[in-house]
């Protein structure tokens, strides 16, 4: 899957825990971070495959494994 994807992916992951959350305070704030990982989705064919001294795509799938 390319990084564009992966992003967009996690993006539509916070939307969507936004959308079951009861709290205001903690919609908001899934809400902020689905737009950050659409932000990176937007810079990722920019940058291509440049080292990065963090990766949140690959930390995030570490997590999940």
């Amino acid at each position: 899957m390319h990084r564009e994807r992966e992003y967009q992916q996690l993006a539509n992951d916070m939307f969507r825990r936004a959308s079951n959350e009861e709290s205001a305070q903690l919609m908001a704030q899934w809400k902020i971070l689905g737009a950050r990982y659409l932000e990176l989705a937007r810079q990722s064919p920019e940058t291509g495959e440049k080292d990065a001294l963090y990766d949140p795509v690959q930390s995030e799938l570490l997590k999940h494994h």
